[in-house]
């Protein structure tokens, strides 16, 4: 151990034994208010889920690049985990604007059928 750096039990200040101890004042933390309760009249509905049917297209092209683009690297020699993970991360890179396409269109198509039943 270095000597002389004031390290230890030595080194620790000594409480008075007359010391007296202050009190501190207390702050009430600010009162909120509770989120008023839903009402019993109306009920919560969550918006609708998106028709995927006239998604499957989208979404079937974006599963062949992604097969696409693993199989390629498989071929080229990538360990198949390394190939499935950089093509993921490819494909979905690649088909980003056809999600969005995908997104648009089963929304739209939705939107269709909904109000046509209504």
């Amino acid at each position: 151990m270095a000597r002389g750096r004031n390290q230890g039990a030595a080194a620790q200040p000594k409480a008075r034994a007359n010391a007296k101890a202050t009190a501190v004042p207390r702050v009430s933390a600010p009162k909120t208010k509770a989120a008023p309760a839903p009402k019993k009249g109306k009920s919560t509905e969550s918006a609708p889920a998106p028709d995927l049917k006239a998604a499957l297209p989208y979404f079937l092209i974006r599963i062949a690049v992604f097969l696409v683009l693993t199989v390629v690297l498989i071929l080229v020699g990538f360990y198949v985990l390394w190939a499935l993970l950089i093509g993921m991360i490819a494909a979905s890179v690649v088909t980003w604007p056809i999600a969005r396409i995908q997104k648009r269109v089963s929304r739209r198509n939705q939107a269709k059928t909904g109000k046509a039943t209504k």
